[in-house]
Order: C-alpha cells, then structure tokens, then sequence
C-alpha cells in the first residue's frame, strides 16, 4: 500500500443553492429543554456543520447530490431514508460486475459486494438479510462465477452486527460449514450464533489482512454500531489498480455518546482514504453514496470503461470531508452542548511553473468555489506553504499573503521535465481545522 502523494485539487467554481433545513436541530434542542437562545446557538452549530459538508465538496454537485445529500439526510429530512425504503426494499439488483473482480448483488436497499481474490476464490463483504435471500442471490451470483474447489468462498466480513448486514450468517455457516471465517468488529459480535472471527474493535488503526493472495484493510469506526468496520479493497479495472473504500455513511445513531463515536469515526475514515489513496468508495446501502446510479450508469453505457465508481483519490477525500461534516451537525443536533471545530478542505493549486523561472507560486483556498467570500471561508492567508523540485535538493518555504498566494524563490532555474511539488502541513485552533494539501505539477517545456 502506497502514503498518499496526491493532488487535492480546484473544485467546480460555479455556486448552487443548496437549502439548509434546521427544524430538526431547532426540535431536538427545544425538547431538551433548552432555553430559546440554547436552541438557537444549536442551531447555529448545526448549520455551521452543514455548510461545513456542503463547502468541502469545492462546489462538485456530484458529490453535494450524492454523498452530501445522502449523508446529512439525518439532520435535514429524517424521515427521507424510511420514507423511500420500501421501494428499494422490493427493487431487485441482479448480479451486477462493477470491477474485473468486484459484482454486487441483492436489492437498491442493500445487498452484498462479492471480490475474487487473487488466488481465484471469493470474498463477500456482507451476508444479505437472511436465509432466503442468501438461497436467492448470494448462491446463485457463487455459482455463476464458478464456486467449487479451484474457486472457493475464502472469507466473508460482515461491516456491522444489524441483521440486514449479517442476517443471512447463519446460513452461510450451514452451507459452508465451520471452516469458514466469518469476521466481524469484536464489539458487535455477542449473541453471534455463526461463531464469527473477531477483528478488536478497540484497535483505532488500519489493520491489513490477507486472504486469498489479496490484501484488504480492515478498520474499527464505532458509532453506527460499537463494532462497525472500514473496508479497503483492491480492485482491477483493465490493467488499471485502484482502492475501494466500503464504508463511509451509515445511518446516524440516536444517543450522544454513540454520536461523538461515529464523528470519529467519519474522522478515521478520513485519514484512512489520505493515508491509502483510496479512490473511490462503494457501500451494501448502494442508495446512501451514489453506489446504486453508479451500477446504472454501467448498465445504461454497456461498458465499465471508464468506470464511474472511480472518481479519483482528490474526490474520495472530499467526500470523507462531506460524510465529518454532516456527522458534526447531527452530533450538534442531538447533543446541545457539543462545540468541535469545523473542518476545512484546503485546495493547493500551483502556477503552472515554466522553464527557466526561479519564482514558484501557489495559493491555498477553502470553500466553494474561486472566489469564496463567506466569512471562515475562502482564501488561507499567513500559513507555510514548502516547494520542493525533483532532482535538486531546492526546497524553499513562503507564506501565504492575504489572497492566500506563496511565492518563492528557487536558488537555480528550473528544468523542463522537473516536477515542482507544494505541501501545506494543515493547521487548527479552536473553532476551525484546516486539513493538509499538497500538489504537483510538472515543468513546462521551452
């Protein structure tokens, strides 16, 4: 597994409306008892983290259309995600290919991931509802890629303990009997008929486990449940690697404590997607992150190239920006006293460096969109920016001036071919954390 040396770049400039509902924020403090201007300073914290998720998507409307809406859907319409679950309970999904060697199978609610491992065997991430549906689709979908002795079911992890996620365990046990490992967060695992492996939910760090020649990572991220797990998995598109997250949203849990587990939580899956270069994510709820449009997008073009499900490592890490913020506004809504910063997607951007110069310029910028004006938003002044170039042992630092630009000056002119990298470390007070960048760009030719 590669550190992640990424761009975060620009997002689209042009501003939408997005409307910022607060009733229930506003409910939740008034039935707390709290005084009106308790209510009303909870809701300023709550829409403080909203704006925080719609800002981190840098004005991309695919990411405020599909995770921002799905993941703070909580905190702005409740009853959204039980309003339309009916439909996606009774809508069936075909196994359907979304990678050379990732299918999903079940229903628009959620379904399982099936990954062939190197080796040629199978993995599932998930277990369906229960016996019948692991009778309808799990066994088949098996048997159609070719399950038996030279293709076998290496392993199954389960994300969390609901029965929609583990219900079909059982059967799967009885099918492929006690040699299989089932794993699970150890925290969900009492009461667990299918004598799961445990995976300690007390451990806060990647873990990598291989299976099958194929090497996934496991991570703990309590809150929607006390045992809920990260997936990073592998995958090949042509002879194209990338790295899947299965994670990210989950429904919002009702009690303060297990609120402020799943805002770290969200906060852990961020540093996982930075620290991997994840580059895409995928969930067994296909609805709660655009997984489910994607799988229509394949079907409608006939092709999986190029692949929708990935949008790149920038937008992947956007995205687990999007999932923190509208975990803080619905830890702000059911808890009046809750005060965490606001976090801050910081976009890098280079001047495209020519040959020749020594005079290398870059300009940190959160928000929106170019310009972004709203106050706590917008150009990043008075902060280390550090320019490095390849192949010479040039690093110069500047700071940033009040339209966020550093500009520095090299000791030897550059080289057509160089590339000239920027790294901005990330800083934090109080109220506001703006997260690390860097960015790369390779010298113009003469």
């Amino acid at each position: 597994m590669r550190k992640r040396t990424g761009v975060l770049s620009r997002g689209v400039a042009t501003k939408a409306a997005v409307a910022l509902t607060l009733t229930a924020a506003l409910c939740v403090g008034n039935a707390a008892g709290g005084t009106a201007a308790g209510a009303q300073d909870q809701a300023s914290e709550v829409e403080e983290h909203l704006t925080e998720a719609t800002k981190n998507s840098g004005g991309d409307l695919d990411l405020v259309n599909t995770i921002r809406t799905y993941s703070c859907d909580a905190v702005e319409d409740p009853d959204f995600y039980d309003r339309t679950s009916a439909e996606r309970h009774d809508t069936k999904v075909p196994l359907t290919r979304v990678f050379d060697d990732l299918w999903y199978v079940g229903t628009q609610y959620v379904g399982q991931y099936i990954l062939r491992t190197e080796t040629g065997g199978f993995v599932l991430f998930d277990t369906q509802n229960n016996a019948a549906e692991v009778a309808e689709y799990t066994m088949p979908s098996l048997r159609t890629l070719g399950l038996g002795d030279k293709h076998p079911l290496e392993a199954v992890f389960v994300s969390h303990g609901h029965g929609d996620h583990d219900g079909g365990a059982n059967q799967l046990r009885a099918e492929f009997g006690p040699d299989l490992d089932i794993y699970i967060g150890s925290a969900d695992a009492p009461g667990k008929a299918y004598d799961p492996e445990l995976i300690d939910s007390g451990i806060a760090e990647p873990q990598e486990m291989t299976v099958g020649g194929t090497t996934i990572v496991v991570q703990s991220i309590p809150g929607h449940t006390p045992g809920a797990l990260n997936f990073l998995i592998p995958v090949s598109q042509g002879k194209e690697r990338h790295l899947m997250l299965l994670g990210g949203r989950q429904g919002h849990p009702r009690g303060v404590e297990a609120a402020k587990g799943y805002l770290t939580g969200t906060e852990r899956t961020y540093r996982l997607v930075d620290e991997y270069d994840a580059d895409g994510s995928i969930l067994t709820h296909p609805t709660s992150d655009g997984s489910l449009v994607r799988m229509q997008a394949i079907d409608r073009a006939g092709t999986r190239s190029p692949n929708p499900f990935v949008i790149g490592e920038d937008r992947t890490l956007r995205a687990a920006a999007i999932w923190r913020g509208c975990a803080a506004a619905w830890l702000a809504s059911v808890d009046p006293a809750t005060d965490v910063p606001v976090w801050r997607v910081v976009s890098l951007e280079i001047e495209q460096p020519e040959a020749r110069a020594k005079t290398v310029t870059a300009q940190l910028e959160t928000g929106w969109g170019s310009p972004d004006t709203e106050p706590g938003w917008g150009v990043v002044a008075g902060q280390t920016v550090t320019f490095g170039v390849t192949g010479s042992r040039d690093i110069c630092t500047a700071v940033t001036d009040d339209t966020g630009v550093a500009t520095c000056t090299l000791d030897r002119g550059l080289r057509p071919g160089q590339e000239v990298t920027a790294s901005f470390e990330g800083s934090s007070n109080a109220e506001s954390v703006d997260l690390p960048a860097n960015s790369t760009l390779r010298v113009a030719a003469r």
